[in-house]
């Protein structure tokens, strides 16, 4: 009798090991049928925090003047003094890497007591910096108010692209949150 059960057991170990393994998923299995780690995330900010100093150049020129601090999850830039050059006072976020022809989506929220004027603008950050696709007019409100401008990148530099703010056209205070610049 011993005999006979150790050949029928031979047999059909390997049977039942196969049949246990087709009704389990294979981490392979598994992995295709999860979905994409992108469709779970939103897509990813290329911009550095905008709350962090470090973050920002804000840059002063000719006779341009203020200042930029943090005030809980805002940047704040207050001109001080306008010279009738608006590019004389600005804060951006350079060394973007990104591509031509491809669309992006800048959104922020923002306000100003002053009402104050300002541009966003996409530029290379090299001599002649030239606009990349991105120019718009800015009328801050009292209130924080949400933003949110779609451009197609164009004449891109490798890895030297800016995002930032023209802050010389008034003297006022004006604070941003929530920057976000992603790919579309």
């Amino acid at each position: 009798m011993k005999l006979l059960f150790l050949p029928a057991l031979l047999l059909l170990f390997p049977t039942a090991a196969l049949a246990q393994e087709s009704t389990q998923s294979s981490p392979r299995k598994l992995a295709e049928e999860a979905p994409a780690e992108d469709a779970k995330n939103e897509a990813k900010n290329l911009l550095k925090p905008t709350n962090e100093l470090e973050s920002w150049v804000f840059e002063l020129n000719d006779a341009g003047k203020g200042e930029m601090t943090v005030d809980g999850d805002a940047i704040v830039f207050h001109t001080t003094e306008t010279t009738g050059t608006d590019w004389h006072v600005q804060a951006y976020q350079g060394d973007l890497e990104l591509k031509d022809d491809k669309d992006y989506v800048v959104k922020f929220q923002m306000k100003s007591p002053e009402k104050v004027v300002s541009l966003l603008v996409g530029q290379i950050n090299e001599a002649d910096w030239h606009e990349i696709g991105l120019h718009e007019d800015l009328q801050a409100t009292d209130d924080y108010k949400d933003y949110e401008f779609t451009f197609t990148a164009t004449n891109v530099v490798d890895k030297n692209n800016r995002i930032g703010f023209v802050l010389g056209i008034d003297k006022g205070v004006v604070s941003i949150k929530g920057l976000t610049l992603t790919e579309k």
